[in-house]
């Protein structure tokens, strides 16, 4: 598989998943035993679409181990795959050395290209270790108060309540949110808040994202970087928006889906951004 086979294979993947309802940030990430993918030999957590993909390969396998390793990183551990076992794509950057001709004096530089592997989940590897048992996620209960002063502090976003919906104000840099009370428990209202404080890491002054206008397809993938976020966040803290936030975004399907359709790269470029939103959210947790 080339990476343009890899952009159009995960791209109708998400198109299908939201014609039928099924996104992966719609889905509860408790059912499984880590909060994101890592790599078996390393540990490492995967980040991006990677994250994404295999994440999503586990909540759709059931699997509560999230560890996925290369053939080759299996082979120098004496691991054996499974008979029959399928390989899941992802994208890593290699370097890759150029020389000018054009040059008088031809100088080499080095590349960063977007390259396909595979890697096998580790249910399919015979050998590996039993997954160990998990600490139990820290418990956000009592600490919305904490956690939403530190991030106005630390991000410089003013925070308001009142009012029967949630949205970020560019113009202000402000968020808006329903009073607590009115969410259905304090982890929804944490999992909202946090989905609108991803919105406010696109500001100019923290990661610069376009935001478009609604109805747009520039605003279109700012929503679809902001559910990503929520995604990535709820991946490492458990914090996920209620089941009302999803009902209340399920208008923006129609529009993903015509991004999508544009660009078959657009999903990589969503989950990326994504991922630097979540990495500034979670530092300040």
């Amino acid at each position: 598989m080339n990476t343009q086979e890899f952009y159009a294979q995960i791209t109708e993947k998400m198109i299908h998943a939201l014609e039928s309802g099924t996104a992966p940030w719609t889905r509860p990430w408790k059912v499984t035993g880590d909060g994101a993918p890592v790599n078996a030999l390393t540990g490492k957590p995967y980040r991006g679409v990677n994250a994404l993909n295999l994440s999503w390969h586990a909540l759709s396998m059931g699997e509560p181990d999230m560890r996925y390793a290369t053939f080759k990183q299996a082979s120098e551990k004496g691991w054996k795959i499974r008979a029959g076992a399928k390989g899941i794509p992802i994208l890593k950057l290699v370097t890759v050395t150029k020389k000018n001709e054009q040059e008088e004096n031809p100088q080499k530089s080095d590349l960063l290209i977007p390259k396909v592997y595979y890697v096998f989940s580790a249910r399919d590897l015979e050998g590996v270790a039993a997954l160990e048992e998990k600490p139990k996620p820290a418990s956000w209960s009592g600490k919305a108060e904490d956690i939403r002063s530190k991030l106005s502090s630390t991000l410089s976003v003013s925070v308001g309540h009142g009012g029967g919906r949630a949205f970020y104000s560019r113009s202000d840099d402000r968020i808006q949110v329903p009073l607590e009370g009115n969410f259905e428990n304090e982890e929804a209202y944490l999992g909202t808040l946090l989905h609108e404080f991803g919105h406010a890491t696109g500001h100019e002054k923290r990661l610069n994202r376009a935001f478009g206008v609604y109805g747009d397809s520039v605003y279109a993938f700012e929503e679809l970087v902001a559910e990503m976020t929520s995604l990535f966040v709820g991946m490492s803290t458990g914090i996920t928006p209620d089941d009302k936030h999803f009902e209340n975004h399920a208008a923006y399907v129609d529009s993903w889906i015509q991004v999508l359709e544009k660009d078959k790269k657009a999903l990589v470029r969503a989950s990326k951004q994504a991922q630097y939103a979540c990495d500034l959210l979670v530092v300040n947790l």
